[in-house]
């Protein structure tokens, strides 16, 4: 259901992109929350990803406290997606992070990769 979202999004125009790189950010936020507390995950970059999906956000027009809020709403659900990937071997998780990951990618400024 995110990606059926996260694809509409996509497709929207400015608005719907920023609600794209929010999502993002929010992922990679709940995935540095989780591997602060995880004996399996190490948070590398996962921060400074978060960081790059928020900018791009804002740079787009989101005021930056709305950022905030929706990466807020999103950031434990990400977490627990995360969680659920890593600690509970769910495959419906695995394959809904591995979908939202690649959404990401796809977000992901050249100079970034």
């Amino acid at each position: 259901m995110i990606r059926a979202g996260l694809i509409l999004l996509l497709g929207a125009g400015p608005a719907a992109a920023q609600e794209a790189e929010i999502t993002c950010a929010a992922l990679w936020t709940g995935y540095a929350d989780f591997a602060r507390i995880s004996a399996y995950l190490n948070i590398g970059d996962a921060a400074a990803q978060a960081a790059m999906f928020r900018k791009a956000a804002i740079t787009a027009g989101m005021p930056p406290k709305a950022a905030d809020r929706e990466i807020d709403a999103q950031r434990y659900g990400m977490a627990l997606l995360v969680r659920a990937t890593v600690e509970g071997g769910d495959r419906a998780s695995r394959d809904l992070f591995e979908r939202q990951m690649k959404l990401c990618d796809r977000l992901t400024p050249m100079s970034a990769q």
